[in-house]
């Protein structure tokens, strides 16, 4: 492959993910950037449709026409990332499977065309595919962890607050409901997933045990699930919520404290490839420069062949 060849595959490739992702960098582009006009707020809900536009349109309509002829596809470990990562309709399903298949279609189309004129390509197209295939996990893997931090960094403020509304005499589905709707701007995720469990409660007439157990699954959180049942246990006993949320915050702000000591002691280790690689040389290239320089010169003569 000449190089011109070579610059032009990357430049499709590159080309190729930015269209299919544009969809999901352009709804996180106010994380990474400033808008001089901030978009309107948009009120939030779990079971919305996704926002259709025309690249989301294909996928869905090529992910529901592979789901039809291969469901084995959508399984259940995909279904739960998607459910972790706040994907929650069917559509997000059939997308996420239709921006795979069009990642690979769209690779292996191009390899297809390439090898016109060097047939070894075509030797790529199977790990290629098998890499494209896999590319949209990780993506998907990063918006669940992103997720999951979000909540744990929210729970303790929503713990306090549900404390002081017990406290005041609520009970607790009167505590989720006042503190969901003060939290909405400071903490978005886990006032979702109490709207989420209202909603099951009030208009799917499941029980409040079994909403507080769903809404642990939808997050994955581990944190957020024994939050979950020591509340499915005080509700069960019928006493005051306020004793076992004042514990669980305890046990919560313990376990972050002794995480960020974890990852604050790993810092140093983290920072010896960065120093050898990047600080070393520029100390080592002025102190012992000159002096390989000087030994050169008069070793030169003697090791000479004559």
């Amino acid at each position: 492959m000449t190089p011109i060849a070579g610059a032009l595959t990357f430049i499709v490739v590159f080309l190729l993910g930015a269209v299919i992702y544009a969809p999901a960098l352009r709804e996180h582009y106010d994380t990474y950037g400033v808008r001089i006009k901030p978009r309107k707020k948009v009120e939030l809900d779990a079971t919305a449709p996704q926002k259709e536009s025309a690249i989301l349109s294909a996928a869905k309509t090529v992910g529901q026409a592979v789901l039809g002829i291969f469901p084995g596809l959508a399984d259940k470990r995909t279904a739960e990332l998607l459910v972790h990562a706040g994907y929650r309709s069917n559509s997000h399903i059939a997308t996420y499977i239709g921006i795979k298949c069009i990642t690979v279609g769209g690779l292996c189309l191009f390899l297809l065309i390439s090898s016109a004129g060097n047939p070894m390509t075509l030797l790529l197209a199977v790990p290629m595919g098998l890499f494209s295939w896999i590319l949209p996990n990780f993506f998907l893997a990063g918006r669940v962890k992103k997720r999951q931090k979000a909540v744990l960094s929210e729970l303790p403020t929503i713990i306090d607050l549900m404390i002081v509304c017990a406290q005041a005499g609520l009970g607790l589905l009167m505590c989720i409901s006042k503190v969901g709707a003060e939290c909405q701007e400071t903490c978005p995720n886990i006032c979702l997933e109490f709207d989420q469990l209202l909603q099951d409660v009030k208009i799917f007439a499941k029980s409040v045990p079994n909403a507080l157990k769903d809404m642990g699954e939808r997050c994955g959180v581990e944190e957020l699930t024994g939050i979950c049942a020591s509340l499915i246990a005080a509700d069960a006993k019928g006493s005051d919520i306020s004793y076992p949320l004042k514990m669980q915050s305890e046990a919560l702000r313990d376990r972050i404290r002794r995480k960020k000591e974890e990852e604050a002691s790993k810092t140093p280790v983290k920072m010896v490839p960065v120093i050898m690689l990047f600080v070393m040389p520029l100390i080592l290239c002025p102190m012992l420069g000159p002096a390989i320089i000087t030994i050169m010169q008069a070793m030169g003569p003697a090791m000479s062949v004559k």
